[in-house]
């Protein structure tokens, strides 16, 4: 077996906010901490360098692995290198800082006032799924996660409502101690887990969702990426049309309605169809009913998939207090020109007036539904993406961040209000789907060129111009375009072994580089590219089977 090299490395993608944030051109900020120390390879061997990696990382990246799904050829920058530009990170991959997430769990009666996070104690986002059938008393198919000691005991509560805080990773509640105290008070009056993580990577909103609805990891619930290569060989966004076939397994809502006669109300309310996986199945899960669901578009109009849930259309007589709630934040800053800290409030999704609009409708959801006024334990999931957008646009280390996470926490506080108001027998579940990557200007990471990428693996390749090896790129790396590579003779190992010798030199495509970089032309971006299909044989190199030595990883 190779030495396992001690470097730390993550994979990167973009999730969240999406590919349309990529488009801010700012100047590059001068790198500050990196040297060129142990950041070249001797050998672009593919099998060499993945087994190369941290134990941790490889148990991470084959959990996240679908052997239809997922990308061609795998790729795992060093750390703290990621894909996508100086001015917009992306977050996605098997190291800690965008592994590490909260784990809460809230309520009054129902869930143990430890006092304090748990340390030490192991824990994915998988385990929501057990835990809430443990709550509720019903048993749920064994799946990856396990249940979590947080009942207070029986019986069970009127409603648990799962609330996720896109892109807050615990890496984001240090950077911004104080814009939490809602949730660091529920923190100490139930049971949190300091070291809850993903679990797999890529860690990428659809991912992640999935995970915690299904209880399993990618590789088994088959929802892998924002990115999905179908059956057919197709790329695609995956939950496309807002359909949720490509969920291959059960959620802990399509097991629980089933269980209790579809007695239980089950709801959602969030961003984007990449939600879907924490919801359920609707009419298409067998003996399953149409469960609310009400997704926000990108101008605010609310919207859903009446064919397999029910939308609740009376909702969007809430639609106009967007502008209003806009309006206001106008004013804050004493100048009427539709902006809040520079940034036009209804284009850019990244302020408070878009936190409160989806506060307000989540309690009118819940009050209009009646969730929670019965003895039948209802269910609801909801996702905030603020923060997460923002994070993509102005970096974690923005005020920017820490005015929406602020923002969120006083909706929290709220949501909280409201249930005890009005519900008074419940739980909360506070998480998130993934933590964030820190600016290049703090940590000195280079951002890799994805669109300069393709262009050089092509010219590696002599491809003809109209054509291209790649169909299409991804910050955990490429889906190959497999006609061309077939019609020209080229290898997925021959592609990732070009990858494993590409330089940040090789990634510019400027004479010179930026300040702060000048002396690291020769670094490697990627610690590891190999083709996805060598996962096992990958697995034999680092652990000696076929699969990997999951236990104390």
């Amino acid at each position: 077996m190779l030495a396992r090299r001690a470097v730390a490395l993550v994979v990167v993608m973009m999730l969240g906010a999406g590919a349309w944030f990529l488009t801010r051109a700012d100047e590059p900020p001068p790198a500050t901490r990196l040297s060129t120390s142990d950041r070249t390879f001797a050998s672009t061997d593919p099998l060499e360098r993945a087994c190369a990696l941290d134990e941790e990382y490889l148990v991470r990246l084959w959990r996240g692995h679908h052997p239809v799904h997922s990308e061609d050829i795998t790729t795992v920058p060093q750390e703290p290198n990621y894909s996508g530009s100086f001015g917009v990170t992306s977050h996605s991959g098997p190291w800690d800082y965008v592994q590490t997430i909260p784990l809460v769990f809230y309520g009054p009666n129902h869930i143990t006032q430890q006092s304090a996070p748990l340390k030490n104690v192991t824990a994915s986002i998988t385990d929501v799924y057990a835990t809430v059938g443990d709550l509720v008393g019903v048993d749920l198919p064994a799946r990856d996660g396990e249940v979590l000691d947080v009942s207070a005991g029986p019986p069970p509560p009127k409603l648990i409502v799962t609330v996720v805080w896109d892109g807050v990773g615990r890496n984001v509640l240090e950077r911004h101690p104080d814009a939490w105290p809602n949730l660091a008070r529920m923190e100490k009056e139930g049971t949190s887990f300091l070291d809850a993580t993903v679990g797999s990577s890529p860690s990428i909103t659809p991912a992640t969702h999935s995970s915690l609805g299904t209880g399993s990891f990618p590789r088994e619930h088959g929802v892998t990426a924002i990115e999905f290569r179908t059956e057919e060989g197709d790329v695609r966004s995956a939950f496309a049309g807002k359909d949720p076939s490509d969920l291959e397994l059960t959620t802990f809502g399509d097991e629980i309605d089933l269980a209790l006669n579809n007695e239980p109300l089950v709801g959602m309310l969030a961003w984007k169809s990449w939600h879907m996986g924490m919801l359920s199945h609707g009419v298409l899960s067998p003996g399953g009913d149409a469960d609310e669901m009400t997704l926000i578009d990108p101008h605010g109009g609310l919207t859903g998939n009446d064919a397999l849930y029910t939308t609740p259309l009376h909702l969007t007589r809430l639609e106009p207090r967007l502008a209003e709630l806009a309006a206001e934040l106008d004013q804050e800053d004493g100048k009427l020109d539709g902006n809040s800290m520079g940034h036009d409030i209804l284009e850019m999704h990244d302020n408070p007036a878009w936190v409160d609009y989806q506060g307000e409708l989540l309690l009118q959801m819940l009050e209009s539904g009646s969730y929670g006024q019965d003895d039948v334990p209802d269910l609801f999931m909801t996702n905030f993406k603020v923060t997460d957008i923002v994070s993509h646009q102005y970096s974690m280390d923005s005020e920017e961040e820490a005015i929406a996470l602020r923002a969120q926490d006083r909706v929290l506080g709220e949501l909280v209000d409201y249930l005890d108001a009005n519900v008074r027998d419940y739980v909360v579940i506070v998480t998130a789907d993934h933590g964030n990557t820190p600016p290049p200007k703090r940590t000195g990471a280079w951002p890799i060129l994805q669109g300069q990428l393709q262009e050089d693996v092509d010219a590696h390749f002599e491809i003809p111009d109209g054509s291209s090896l790649i169909e299409q790129t991804t910050a955990v790396g490429p889906f190959v375009n497999r006609s061309t590579m077939k019609e020209l003779g080229v290898r997925q190992a021959e592609i990732a072994e070009f990858l494993n010798g590409y330089t940040i030199a090789d990634n510019w495509n400027e004479e010179e580089l930026p300040a702060g970089y000048e002396n690291r032309g020769e670094e490697n971006v990627f610690a590891a590219a190999f083709p996805s299909d060598w996962m096992e044989r990958v697995n034999r190199c680092a652990f000696g089977q076929e699969t990997p030595i999951t236990e104390g990883n």
